[in-house]
């Protein structure tokens, strides 16, 4: 009878199980694998309190069996008693040695719960036990992300098309952190793999829809996602996954007050936000443009008060005395330093990248894009090659900043095939086409471009101070020092000002070949500005850099938070926007008034 019970649950057929089971037990009440196929088939009736209380019942009477409390966990985690759910996995976990199914199910509730740390550190121990496990190698990898460990990340997504084919969810899952790490092509492939295999999966089709949205595919985003019905989306537990993504699309149409709304009802949700710290951030940028700039910094400070709590335990070395997120700016050259110099090789302006830099939300995505479509450069998504170059000299021996002099002709030609070999990773090389190499936080890396570029075209861009803090504080950013940075308005002006005081003096002592575009010039007047690029760099101006905004369309994924302005035409929506907050600004125009007087701007 018991075997009959057992493969009747398995035929999917759990209520003749669970009738064979209750016969059973009626002669030997306390057999526990009847008691376990009974407590499975009725979890699969949905008839959780009482699955529940018979998985507690085989804890009582056989406590050190680790499977019983996993049994446990797995089903009082899906009736969302989480805390429950994680002492049954800690007591699982007791009892099997660190069983690689025990540390996945305490990674992938930590997980759940938004501690990224926690599950990250459960899942790389599972990972060791069951290396080859690719369910727990993709929730590893995106525990990795959320913790900013890039580095590992990256390593574990080594040959994912290997591992991860054959598994829908697991390509699911691996498309959406693709995405995110702005591997698009990757996640793409990912996506549609998963879909192949399985057409009119909720969980596949969500996804596609998000990936559509984040690579500007706004319409064929809205169109899949009103082909899944809600109940299913309920079913497999997505339904506030898929109001997330139509809050966004709303927000990128004519429905501002549609997705305040719906961004509302996400925010009070505690535990979503802990998980997802960007929708207070997103509910203020609605706001902002509903033209409420008090209930937009309401939200702004509340959104940074939990990321700032989150990144406390998470990243608690961030905030130890004496962290410096600008340290690589604070030892900077002296004329003597640079006077000093080894003299070496240097590569034409044409051989060398053409670098636009500025300090983050100063329009360096829109300076990109525009040059991204002349015919004549190729830019890439943005990356810190840069910073990659600095670290490999300091595992030549060399010390930043001060070391660049010792270098000779053969170090500078090795570092520059370090970064040409980084470059080929993310974009395809045409010997014909120059790069351009947009990270607005190279202005802080000046020192190396000039050393091993010293002929390149360097853009500045520039925009008025105050629109830059606020616009700063308005993003929730994913690298932890530069959260840290951005804590509070006054804050993000020390380091804006601490940013550009490096950038003039070092470029005073370095000498670069600097074009200095400020946006508002650009909106204002972009067929002159971007005739002045093209000049400045030295190529025929191209009426598609005035269209660059098609450009961005056909480009797809943009890998920074102007993805969404872009594809839009110019407009001075983002001119000026900091009068609106001047009053909060207030406390930060005296950190920035060199620097807003430098530029010519008004106050």
């Amino acid at each position: 009878m018991l075997q009959r019970a057992f493969e009747a649950y398995q035929s999917g057929n759990p209520r003749q199980a669970e009738t064979l089971c209750r016969e059973f037990l009626a002669s030997k009440p306390e057999d526990q694998v009847a008691m376990l196929v009974l407590a499975m088939s009725l979890d699969a009736q949905h008839r959780t309190i009482e699955a529940i209380q018979l998985f507690e019942r085989l804890t009582v009477l056989s406590p050190e069996q680790a499977e019983n409390w996993a049994n446990l966990g797995t089903v009082l985690r899906a009736a969302g008693q989480v805390a429950k759910a994680e002492q049954a996995f800690r007591s699982a976990l007791d009892r099997d040695g660190g069983d690689a199914n025990s540390l996945f199910n305490l990674g992938s509730l930590s997980f759940d719960k938004g501690d990224y740390g926690e599950a990250r550190r459960f899942l790389l121990r599972a990972l060791e036990t069951a290396p080859d496990d690719p369910s727990i190698r993709t929730l590893a990898i995106a525990a990795c992300f959320e913790c900013a460990d890039f580095e590992q990340t990256d390593r574990l997504l080594v040959d994912w098309e290997r591992w991860a084919t054959g598994n829908v969810e697991v390509l699911t899952d691996l498309g959406w952190t693709l995405t995110r790490l702005t591997r698009a092509e990757e996640a793409g492939r990912a996506l549609e793999m998963a879909a192949q295999m399985m057409p009119n999966n909720t969980r596949v089709d969500l996804r596609r829809a998000a990936f559509y949205e984040r690579t500007n595919r706004v319409a064929e985003s809205r169109a899949l996602l009103q082909q899944i019905p809600q109940e299913a989306l309920d079913r497999v537990g997505l339904g506030t996954d898929a109001t997330i993504l139509r809050a966004d699309l709303a927000a990128r149409g004519d429905d501002l007050e549609g997705a305040r709304h719906l961004y509302e009802k996400l925010v009070v949700d505690a535990d979503l936000v802990r998980r997802d710290p960007q929708l207070p951030s997103q509910l203020a940028r609605v706001c902002d443009r509903l033209d409420d700039p008090a209930a937009a910094m309401m939200w702004l400070v509340h959104g940074r008060t939990l990321h700032l709590a989150q990144l406390r335990e998470r990243a608690p070395q961030i905030f130890e005395e004496g962290a410096d997120p600008l340290r690589i700016i604070r030892q900077p050259l002296s004329a003597g330093q640079v006077a000093a110099w080894k003299p070496v090789k240097a590569p034409s302006a044409e051989e060398s990248p053409i670098f636009v830099v500025g300090f983050p939300r100063s329009g360096t995505t829109m300076l990109e894009t525009m040059l991204d479509a002349h015919p004549k450069l190729a830019s890439m998504d943005e990356r810190a090659f840069i910073q990659d170059v600095v670290d490999e000299m300091h595992r030549m021996g060399f010390v930043y900043p001060v070391g660049l002099g010792e270098l000779d002709d053969a170090q500078c030609a090795r570092l520059r095939t370090t970064y040409a070999n980084l470059v080929k990773t993310q974009a395809r090389v045409d010997p014909n086409l120059r790069l351009v190499d947009k990270n607005p936080l190279n202005i802080m890396r000046l020192p190396l471009i000039v050393r091993l570029f010293p002929k390149a075209k360097i853009i500045l861009a520039l925009r008025h101070p105050c629109d830059v803090v606020l616009s700063n504080f308005m993003q929730t950013f994913r690298a932890p020092a530069y959260i840290a940075m951005c804590a509070t308005i006054e804050s993000t002006a020390q380091g804006y000002a601490d940013t550009f005081d490096f950038w003039v003096d070092q470029a005073s002592v370095l000498s670069p070949d600097v074009l200095e575009l400020r946006y508002e010039d650009v909106v204002d007047d972009i067929d002159a500005q971007s005739r002045r690029i093209a000049d400045f760099i030295g190529i025929d101006w191209d009426e598609r850099m005035v269209n660059f905004h098609e450009r961005a369309k056909d480009r797809g994924f943009i890998g920074t938070p102007s993805y969404q302005q872009v594809v839009e035409p110019i407009n001075r929506r983002g001119v000026a926007r900091w009068e609106k907050y001047r009053e909060y600004l207030e406390p930060a125009i005296p950190i920035l008034r060199r620097h807003i007087e430098r530029w010519n701007y008004p106050v």
